[in-house]
C-alpha cells in the first residue's frame, strides 16, 4: 500500500479554508484595483500638466502649423533697427494669435534677410513705429486686419512717406501691452509678438512739440522730411485727422526751451507744446 498517499489523504482540512480562500481572492482583487486606480490617476496628472503647459505656450507656438517655418534668429528687440539694405522687397502679414508675422519676398523669391528696418516706441499714446527701407509693396489692409486681430493693438495706419521705396506703419497699442520685435533669417521675416504686463503702473504726463491737425495729405510727408533730423512721427487724432509730433519731454519748460531751439533752426512752422497720459490720444 502507498503509505506517503494514505498520510496525504489523512490530512484534516479545516472548515474555514474555503472562506480563507474567499478572502485572499478578494483582498488581491482589490488590491490589483487600487493599482490600476493609481496608474489612471498618475496618468491623468500627467495629461492635467501638459494641458496646462500647453495653455501657457507663447502664441507663437500655439499656431505654428498656420506660419510657416522661421529661419534662424539674428535678434530680439523692443527699439532699434537691423536688416539689410535692399530694394523692391514685398511685404507679406499673417497673423498667429497674439503676434503677427511679416515676411518678405522679391521676384526672385523669399529673400534671405529682412530690409533694413527700425522700432521706435513712444507714450500719449503708447504706440510704436516701424520704419521699412527698400520696400516697395506691402498688403496694408492684410497687415492692419493682422494687427487688429491680436488683444494688443487699439488701431493701425499707414505714414505719409513720399519716397516709393520706404514703408512706415504707426501701432497704437492697449494700455499695459508692448511688442517685442524677433528677426529671422533664411528666410528673411519679423515676428511682432505682444505681451500684456498687468502690472505695469502708467506713466505720468508726457510733452511733446506738434503741429496743427490736418488731412492725411502729402503735407504730412513734407513736414516729416522737413523735420527728417529730428526723428518726427505722424500720429492720428482722436477726430480722424492727423499731427506731425517731434520730441518726449519729462516737463512743459523743456518742451519749451526744445520749441525754441527748432524755431531758430528750421523757422517757426507753427508747432506748439502739447502734453498728455501714457495712453492719451490727442485731440485735433
Amino acid at each position: 500500500m502507498n503509505t506517503g498517499k494514505k498520510n496525504y489523504d489523512e490530512i484534516s482540512i479545516p472548515a474555514q479554508l474555503d472562506e480563507v480562500i474567499t478572502k485572499s481572492m478578494r483582498r488581491a482583487e482589490r488590491t490589483k484595483r487600487l493599482r490600476s486606480l493609481r496608474r489612471m490617476a498618475v496618468s491623468a496628472a500627467a495629461v492635467v500638466c501638459v494641458l496646462f503647459a500647453s495653455a501657457n505656450i507663447m502664441p507663437i507656438y500655439t499656431y505654428a502649423s498656420q506660419i510657416p517655418v522661421l529661419g534662424s534668429i539674428v535678434q530680439v528687440l523692443q527699439i532699434g533697427s537691423g536688416g539689410e539694405i535692399t530694394d523692391g522687397a514685398r511685404g507679406e502679414a499673417q497673423n498667429c494669435g497674439e503676434s503677427v508675422l511679416l515676411s518678405f519676398k522679391s521676384d526672385a523669391g523669399e529673400l534671405d534677410a529682412v530690409p533694413y528696418y527700425s522700432v521706435t516706441r513712444y507714450s500719449s499714446p503708447n504706440r510704436l513705429m516701424i520704419n521699412l527701407v527698400g520696400v516697395r509693396d506691402i498688403d496694408f489692409d492684410s497687415l492692419s486686419e493682422s494687427l487688429l486681430e491680436t488683444s494688443a493693438v487699439q488701431d493701425a495706419y499707414r505714414m505719409m512717406v513720399l519716397d516709393d521705396s520706404r514703408f512706415g506703419v504707426v501701432i497704437v497699442l492697449n494700455p499695459g501691452w508692448s511688442c517685442e520685435v524677433s528677426e529671422y533669417t533664411d528666410p528673411g521675416a519679423l515676428m511682432l509678438s505682444f505681451k500684456e504686463d498687468a502690472g505695469a503702473e502708467e506713466e505720468g504726463a508726457v510733452y511733446y512739440l506738434r503741429t496743427e491737425a490736418m488731412p492725411y495729405t502729402e503735407e504730412l510727408g513734407l513736414l516729416c522730411e522737413e523735420y527728417h533730423a529730428e526723428s518726427p512721427t505722424q500720429l492720428k487724432t482722436l477726430g480722424g485727422e492727423y499731427i506731425v509730433t517731434l520730441g518726449q519731454y519729462g516737463s512743459e519748460s523743456e518742451a519749451l526751451e526744445a520749441l525754441d531751439a527748432l524755431n531758430s533752426k528750421y523757422g517757426d512752422h507753427g508747432l506748439f507744446v502739447a502734453s498728455g497720459a501714457e495712453n492719451e490720444i490727442p485731440e485735433n
